[in-house]
């Protein structure tokens, strides 16, 4: 049952702007439903931290959803951190007001009882311009969790933060308690038979910038996947550790498509990649792991000298990961020429860019991170005067054609003994290469239908369903495209993804291999004898 712990009749304040809001301001008394705790914060501007804000109080309701007497095991709820009262910008901001949707509200609720750990609700950037004086409205903040132990379950605030848009900085006040918060909402918690849905990351580790295939099954048919990722620990699930994803759930509650990871604020450690349907979650680990370059960086030129006017291009590795660089023109004393090209750096350390040379006292093109006076490169170049004179090349290249082989065309499951009990034998499939040269932007898909495994006497039968497989698919080196693996599951007369790979904006294409672990699961009972079945493979 949900119970709501009844507050003292107190006001609040929240300290949150670029540079700090202070002093408590009561609201309109809530209904007569509602249920608030209050405690005292001390807020400090962490980007200027001498400011000074007083103490105030701090009302809270944490409000969760749906509303039940009693949950289960395996439920997924909505937990809205609902604000009692707001705080006023103070006439000592060095700001005369605080820009409209400049401030986000990000905070922490303690789990005690038969779940523990710290719940991250976040709200959206969206307030009024706001004077000196005036209340600073900002958003409630929400997040969502699974109930994953039976017994009670006890939530109370534990500290916020707010984060205002100052500049190119994003300023962050914490408000940390004074006095120990009040628990605001009570839950209990009842043991559940739901099967929890399963979700699998690469077990490699993956750099910052990468993008990362996830698959999973047993989620809500068709719902809407969203993504996000925690600490080791499983708390401060956030969904901008991710800047892109094409997931979706197909209507068996399969999930497939590729997640694209941040290029910073991802130290190297391990993580949780959490994905909600809207009833329940699952989650899996994935360790990030920062490229470190191998040698000292480069920046090569497909020319070195050329006239005015002359595009260099250039390329580069073992430069910091995702990281911007410039290109620039030296002189002979070592000053900068314009133009200046700005770029990033890849996940893994790459750069390719062109340089315009337009300046007649150009003698070096300088490659470097930032303003750096040691992360840099200085390619020579000299400028060649007088008659100059071109000649284009062209080349047509056709488009090719979509073709797979396989390795072998038998598979043997070995033999069993009948027991009396299930058996499973295991296979592998014949390893098919799929070959991609249409040169195009088009996706493919490789799948697979079973026909039942028929005994001799034809009227005997195993199940194709009996036969499940694991796909394990890759892209060879130099393909324009990555690939994806098919969910793993039974085969039968419905078709079953082996490998996919997805249409694009950019070109596709290359080379891939496709694998798949086949698992034969045999009846307790059965005529004995020897079993035939097809397996088909279809490239469309």
């Amino acid at each position: 049952m949900l119970r709501r712990m009844i507050p003292r009749r107190v006001s609040a304040a929240v300290g949150a702007c670029a540079l700090a809001v202070t002093g408590a301001v009561v609201l309109t008394a809530p209904a007569a439903q509602a249920a608030e705790v209050t405690y005292t914060s001390q807020c400090t501007n962490k980007l200027a931290p001498g400011l000074e804000i007083p103490p105030s109080e701090t009302k809270v309701d944490l409000q969760v959803s749906p509303v039940k007497d009693k949950y289960t095991v395996g439920d997924l709820i909505t937990v809205k951190w609902k604000w009692g009262s707001y705080s006023t910008v103070p006439d000592s901001s060095p700001l005369a007001s605080i820009p409209a949707d400049s401030t986000k509200p990000v905070g922490q609720i303690n789990l005690t009882g038969s779940q523990t750990g710290v719940l991250t609700v976040e709200g959206e950037r969206k307030n009024a311009e706001t004077p000196k004086g005036q209340q600073l409205v900002i958003t409630d903040m929400t997040s969502t969790m699974t109930l994953t132990a039976a017994g009670t379950l006890n939530l109370a605030p534990k500290q916020y933060s707010t984060f205002t848009l100052f500049g190119t900085l994003d300023a962050e006040t914490e408000c940390l308690p004074l006095t120990t918060p009040g628990v605001s909402a009570t839950l209990t918690v009842e043991a559940g038979q739901a099967v929890p849905p399963t979700l699998n990351a690469p077990d490699a580790p993956v750099k910052p910038g990468d993008v990362i295939p996830l698959t999973g099954s047993k989620f809500a048919p068709n719902a809407t996947p969203q993504l996000s990722m925690c600490n080791s620990d499983g708390s401060n699930c956030v969904a901008s550790r991710f800047t892109a994803n094409t997931l979706a759930i197909d209507g068996s509650g399969n999930l497939s498509g590729n997640a694209t990871l941040a290029t910073t604020g991802l130290p190297d450690g391990t993580y949780q990649v959490r994905v909600v349907d809207g009833v329940a979650e699952a989650r899996d680990t994935l360790t990030v792991k920062g490229y470190v370059p191998s040698g000292p960086r480069t920046a090569n030129p497909d020319v070195t000298s050329g006239p005015l006017g002359t595009i260099v291009h250039l390329t580069g590795e073992n430069w910091t990961a995702n990281r911007a660089i410039n290109i620039s023109g030296v002189d002979a004393d070592g000053g900068t020429l314009l133009p200046v090209v700005n770029l990033k750096t890849t996940a893994d350390g790459k750069f390719t860019g062109e340089y315009p040379v337009t300046d007649p006292a150009l003698k070096k093109i300088r490659v470097r991170e930032g303003s750096s006076t040691t992360n840099l490169v200085l390619v020579d170049f000299t400028i060649v005067t007088g008659s100059v004179s071109t000649q284009n090349a062209t080349v047509t290249l056709a488009p090719g054609s979509l073709t797979m082989s396989q390795a072998g065309n038998g598979i043997d499951f070995g033999s069993a003994t009948l027991n009396g009990q299930a058996q499973t034998l295991n296979a592998n499939l014949n390893r098919v290469t799929v070959l991609d040269s249409r040169g195009g932007n088009l996706g493919w898909s490789l799948s697979g239908t079973m026909t039942d495994l028929v005994a001799a006497n034809g009227s005997d039968k195993i199940p194709a369903a009996n036969v499940q497989w694991t796909p394990s698919c890759a892209a060879a080196p130099g393909s324009l495209s990555q690939v994806v693996n098919g969910t793993p599951g039974p085969l039968g007369s419905a078709a079953a993804t082996l490998c996919s790979q997805a249409g694009a904006a950019t070109a596709t294409g290359g080379e891939f291999t496709a694998d798949a672990q086949l698992a034969l699961t045999t009846p307790k009972f059965a005529a004995a004898g020897s079993y035939t079945a097809t397996l088909t493979l279809t490239l469309s």
